[in-house]
């Protein structure tokens, strides 16, 4: 095969994820040929700037710089995500390009397809190609991806954005933000520091309805029903209008509002009752409660302490007297906050059998022309996940009602609680006005907090994180890394630091495996396997890990700096770890007679040594540094 059959192939891709000898970060590095005597750079810019007009201000010199950087905007999915860099280098006739990632099974596909797009430019085919549309598809396979949950993202991105530690679990599917003892674990805003049963409690409405009443919080009375007949009962007990919905459900599935009669009450109770069938579900019941006039509105709590206040209003659209109600909900989906993606704030209004029936209560349907002006509302429920429109209403809320959100939250050990209400005004207190708590959620969604569709966005994320670490830095545990550490090194540097903090876990990482406090563990074939072991227990308050340049080739380091970094006679790979040197770090260089202790290029201290003593004198020069990172890491 000629070399101009292969121009712009991609192959030979692997994945390191965490820092590595390309990036300093995790990274996707492939191969990539670009034909010598084929077009400039120019020749491509048109078609690329037409799709990433941004990319024109870039000085982009080579058709490989060109490519990578275009491989970035696709990788960042049109939404921003928070990805910056790259490196090429050169390997024989190929280029290696290592970019930074997020989503594996999406990054290898956002590289061919580049790659594709960039040879139907060469072959005159680029219109054909459609390059629009398989982006589009791209974006639907992140979408699908565990980051493409728009608040376990944000909190993702928040950890990136603030210099602490984010690891993907894959064995368990969740993340991890810091290290060892510092650790937060979770998906989304359920936490490992959660209590499961309080976590548990608060799917089961009909429970919490009853224990917010004992408490003498104001909420609706109600009673979950397991008949018809039951429902019919307390509907007559509590009189109209009411309201019913799933005892376990989520996102406002299922709830009904605005029932007016018994013959609405059983359609509104046979619909949840199908609901549970067709999703396989053992039917508990359904609650019916009665029905509280207001605005709906989303408190939420961190630690037990109110952060933030969203109103949120059913989905609408607004008349023209030009247009039907069909053709108002297209242009509002074309709205730019309503993408529907992992950064929008709103999703797709999408007509269903519910919206259906509530325009008809409306005497509506979509094809009706709503007057110049009307607003007409399309769902009962306001939930964002149903096309509802959120607003930040954090600095209107009254002192008691914050009083009141805290005093509930203090009754859970959960780190997010999400309080809805229903209140003709937040900003009157809720001894004086209609107001209604009609139901509580541990893990809560919260970017809507982040990004609403108006008014100012609240950094929720970055509290979530900081209300576990207190500041950034403290996410981490003190961590030696070296190209030659042994045992027997490792063995009398425990021994140091037992004297310091006899309680302490030092995990490590040598040729021989992974160890707790020197009683030996595991040896796993995957070199960032052992790293995150000792990343992940959850009682380790030190790390120290052997990189040789074996090792870095092929797994790279995985975690993310280190604090005292030990070049024992280093090839150039090894030499790599300087690159791991956090603020304020050590580096310590050993040649053939000497060690030398350095902060950056200063040396502060060396040492001539015999081969005998070498492992002794390296941990007489840190002993001192050990015990003042014992100290600022506080573990």
């Amino acid at each position: 095969m000629k070399t101009q059959d292969l121009d712009f192939d991609v192959r030979k891709f692997y994945f390191y994820y965490g820092p590595n000898h390309y990036l300093p970060k995790r990274a996707m590095v492939f191969n990539l040929y670009v034909t010598p005597d084929g077009p400039e750079a120019d020749f491509y810019k048109s078609h690329v700037f037409e799709v990433f007009p941004h990319l024109e201000k870039l000085n982009l010199q080579t058709v490989a710089d060109l490519f990578a950087q275009t491989l970035l905007e696709v990788l960042r999915m049109d939404i921003n995500l928070f990805i910056n860099d790259f490196s090429i280098t050169e390997d024989a006739i190929d280029y290696v390009i290592a970019i930074e990632f997020l989503d594996d099974y999406s990054a290898e596909d956002a590289a061919v397809l580049v790659s594709e797009w960039f040879k139907s430019m060469n072959e005159g085919i680029v219109e054909q190609f459609n390059f629009q549309r398989k982006f589009e598809l791209l974006q639907a396979i992140f979408d699908k991806s565990l980051l493409g949950g728009p608040t376990l993202y944000a909190l993702v991105e928040a950890g990136m954005k603030n210099d602490i530690p984010v690891l993907f679990l894959e064995e368990e599917n969740q993340y991890q933000w810091g290290y060892g003892v510092k650790q937060l674990r979770g998906r989304s805003t359920t936490f490992h520091t959660d209590g499961v049963k309080d976590t548990e409690f608060t799917m089961y409405k009909d429970m919490v309805t009853e224990f917010l009443m004992m408490c003498g919080f104001p909420t609706p009375a109600g009673n979950n029903c397991l008949t018809q007949e039951d429902a019919i009962t307390e509907a007559r007990k509590l009189g109209f209008p009411l309201v019913v919905k799933p005892v376990a459900g989520h996102k406002g599935q299922g709830v009904i509002t605005g029932i007016q009669t018994e013959s609405e009450l059983k359609v509104a109770y046979q619909s949840i009752f199908e609901m549970a069938e067709k999703e396989g579900l053992f039917f508990d019941g359904a609650i019916v409660q009665q029905q509280i006039n207001g605005h709906d509105h989303r408190l939420l709590t961190i630690d037990g302490k109110f952060v933030a206040a969203l109103k949120r209003e059913p989905g609408f659209v607004t008349g023209n007297g030009l247009n039907t109600i069909e053709d108002l909900i297209v242009e509002e989906n074309k709205k730019e906050i309503r993408k529907d993606n992992a950064r929008s704030p709103l999703t797709k209004i999408v007509p269903d059998a519910d919206m259906i029936q509530f325009l008809q209560l409306q005497n509506l349907n979509t094809g009706s022309v709503p007057e110049d002006g009307k607003k007409i509302y399309l769902r009962r429920i306001a939930n964002i996940s149903a096309g509802g429109v959120s607003i930040n209403v954090t600095d209107n809320i009254h002192q008691k009602n914050i009083e009141l959100a805290e005093s509930i939250a203090g009754f859970f050990n959960v780190k997010c609680l999400g309080i809805d209400i229903l209140a003709d005004d937040i900003s009157i207190p809720w001894t004086d006005g209609d107001f209604g708590i009609i139901e509580i959620n541990a893990g809560p969604g919260v970017f809507m907090h982040l990004a609403p569709a108006y008014g100012p966005g609240i950094k929720v994320p970055e509290m979530i994180l900081l209300s576990h670490f207190k500041q950034a830095d403290l996410a981490r545990i003190p961590i030696i890394a070296g190209n030659n550490i042994t045992r027997s090194l490792t063995t009398m540097l425990e021994e140091v630091i037992a004297e310091k903090s006899p309680e302490l876990i030092t995990g490590t990482l040598t040729l021989e495996g992974v160890f707790f406090s020197g009683k030996y563990f595991f040896k796993n074939n995957s070199h960032e396997q052992n790293v995150k072991i000792i990343l992940r227990h959850p009682k380790t308050g030190l790390a120290i890990f052997n990189h040789n340049s074996e090792k870095i080739y092929d797994h790279g380091f995985y975690h993310e700096g280190a604090d005292i970094i030990i070049l024992d006679r280093a090839n150039w790979a090894e030499e790599t770890l300087k690159e791991q040197l956090l603020p304020g770090g050590y580096i310590i260089v050993i040649s053939d007679m000497e060690i030398r202790l350095q902060m950056n290029s200063n040396v502060l201290k060396s040492v001539k040594y015999m081969e005998k003593d070498k492992e002794k004198k390296l941990v007489d020069m840190i002993r001192p540094i050990l015990f003042d990172l014992i100290e600022k890491y506080e573990v």
